[in-house]
């Protein structure tokens, strides 16, 4: 279009241009904090993702956000890190909802507010975000804003569990164990520490696996599986136990 004798482009391509210009900051960005590549330059980073997240890219939002929060290639500052994390939810970035709902939970750049939290959790967790999924099953469980709600914490620990959130599968491990929020069933305990253990080599599974088999809790007996985890430390669990 013509505008006082100079072109200009359409609105609908000047808006493509600026996203797919937002991409490629974005993308260089993150080149750019990947410590083991050779453009490592956290501060250069920040200033490719101000340009990209200026230009409203969603994940350089975020991602900006995260440098904030953690002091990488900027000044700490939590409250500007809060700020980012808004602008990207706005556009529905299921992380930044999430970490924007952790900020809320914990009072971090903004006042403390459990039920925005849990609001937060419950909109990212739609989105089929397994963190999200699993700090809703922890507000369900500990009643942080909203009543205690055990069967719903073991719903949504599942959901996240089979997204292979890995402290989900512990803490529905433990449920099963310890009956809450469902029918007591030891053997699924041990089948979703195993699960944790194999697939992320957790150590607090490695634990639980390792207590279960020294102790016959959903399995029978047996102290050199129990050994085989946790070495020389397996003593500890004897110490412990008095088994």
């Amino acid at each position: 279009a013509l505008v006082n004798g100079a072109w200009t482009p359409p609105q609908h391509f000047a808006k493509a241009l600026a996203k797919g210009l937002g991409d490629v900051h974005c993308r260089v960005a993150k080149a750019k904090l990947q410590p083991e590549g050779s453009a490592f330059d956290e501060e250069e980073a920040t200033d490719w993702l101000r340009s990209a997240a200026q230009q409203g890219n969603a994940e350089a939002q975020y991602t900006l956000g995260r440098c904030y929060d953690q002091g990488k290639g900027v000044d700490r500052d939590v409250y500007t890190a809060v700020q980012w994390y808004e602008a990207a939810a706005r556009q529905a970035h299921p992380q930044a909802i999430c970490t924007l709902g952790y900020c809320y939970a914990k009072g971090d750049g903004v006042a403390k507010d459990e039920k925005s939290a849990l609001k937060l959790f419950m909109r990212a967790s739609q989105m089929l975000l397994p963190e999200a999924q699993y700090n809703l099953a922890v507000c369900y469980a500990k009643g942080r804003g909203t009543q205690r709600d055990p069967e719903r914490a073991v719903e949504m620990y599942r959901k996240a569990a089979q997204n292979g959130h890995s402290a989900a599968k512990c803490n529905l491990a433990m449920c099963y164990e310890k009956g809450d929020g469902t029918a007591p069933d030891p053997q699924q305990a041990v089948a979703w520490f195993e699960e944790a253990f194999k697939a992320d080599r957790s150590e607090i599974a490695r634990y639980h696996l390792a207590r279960c088999h020294f102790l016959g809790i959903g399995t029978k007996k047996d102290p050199q599986r129990a050994a085989s985890l946790m070495g020389k430390a397996v003593w500890e669990l004897g110490a412990q136990f008095k088994a």
